[in-house]
């Protein structure tokens, strides 16, 4: 420890706040506000997360958390670089994903081609193949927390899977061989039916069998189908509600999907499987054959597959006409999806009160 850091109070770690000029916010959240930098020593520019001590409830988990997403190395999960300390504030340097959130991209061109939507989705698959492979379950998988690197277009060799994950706050570990969380965490949408059982949610806690990484596959489901509708699956924001809508009614898709290949409404189906027994891991998601014509696709993917999955649901599910229109009354199971579902608009995160330990 510096005798200047002794005699203030500071922690050892202060003084690397002098190797970078820190400059315009990027972006504020409720605990932490997020600016760009840069890196004296080498000139990089990064982007810092600050947060103050006084909102952390236990300091020892933070720094956990923060010594977790440092060994956290994969091309699509953002870089963290390191982290250092005030007596008042944490700083956590990451790597600068400047191109903007998936989010905006899919306001500013509601529909990607299947061609852009593959790629998007191959990385996102890619990126939560290798955190489950850790037992690290990210939950709160959504267009605001994926970051493109540069904006998509804007370098021809670059394409729409030069993107990473971030956004770690609600990340959790969940224990070997079955593991399961109580805990609700998310966003309104984008969470997994079994994180709010029928059984029912007490004091932000799922009662029943709890959930487990496959909630984090349902995430990517409800992703890729905003990425190539333009739309949420489901009609209903409120969670509860939309749990019992996902448990009682039948995906559907309308005829604006009609140019979609039937291996794009394939993958899609699987991944919003409501019983997380039947549902794909990750890792099997990563080998659907959607995913397998992939552009950006390295020949050996680092991150095996036990098991390839196979569109074995490429016919519409029984019961469902051809023509939507044709359908008539049975319009009423399915009336709370497809075009009547709302459009993609920002999602505010939530969190159970007990969460269990977070580790990045």
């Amino acid at each position: 420890m510096h005798l200047l850091d002794y005699i203030t109070g500071q922690p050892p770690s202060h003084h690397r706040k002098k190797h970078y000029e820190i400059k315009q916010t990027l972006g504020v959240g409720g605990f932490a506000v997020v600016k760009q930098a840069t890196a004296l020593d080498t000139g990089r520019e990064v982007a810092i997360k600050i947060i103050p001590k006084e909102r952390i409830r236990d300091h020892e988990q933070q720094v956990f958390r923060q010594n977790t997403l440092l060994q956290l190395k994969h091309p699509h999960i953002i870089e963290t670089i390191e982290w250092y300390e005030s007596s008042s504030k944490y700083y956590l340097v990451f790597e600068l994903a400047a191109g903007g959130e998936l989010f905006e991209h899919l306001i500013d061109s509601p529909g990607f081609s299947e061609a852009e939507a593959r790629e998007v989705m191959y990385a996102l698959v890619d990126g939560v193949t290798y955190l489950h492979s850790k037992n690290i379950i990210h939950r709160d998988l959504k267009p605001e927390n994926v970051l493109y690197r540069t904006p998509p277009g804007s370098h021809p060799d670059v394409g729409h899977d030069d993107l990473v994950l971030s956004d770690f706050g609600l990340a959790a570990y969940v224990e070997r061989n079955g593991g399961r969380l109580y805990t609700v965490a998310g966003s309104a949408g984008y969470s997994a039916p079994e994180m709010y059982p029928e059984e029912g949610v007490v004091n932000g806690q799922g009662r029943g069998r709890g959930y487990g990484l496959k909630a984090d596959v349902w995430s990517l489901g409800v992703i890729a189908f905003c990425c190539l509708g333009g739309r949420f699956p489901y009609k209903k924001t409120d969670p509860e509600e939309l749990a019992h809508e996902a448990r009682t009614t039948e995906l559907y898709f309308p005829r604006t999907w009609d140019d979609v290949s039937d291996e794009a409404k394939d993958f899609i189906r699987q991944l919003l499987t409501v019983d997380e027994d039947e549902r794909p891991s990750a890792a099997e998601a990563l080998n659907h054959p959607w995913l397998r014509t992939a552009v950006s696709r390295p020949p050996s993917p680092a991150a095996a597959s036990p098991r390839r999955m196979t569109s074995a649901t490429l016919e519409p599910p029984p019961g469902h006409a051809e023509d939507e229109h044709q359908l008539g009354p049975t319009l009423s199971k399915t009336e709370t999806i497809t075009d009547h579902a709302p459009i993609i608009e920002k999602r505010s995160t939530y969190s159970g009160e007990g969460a269990p330990r977070i580790v990045c």
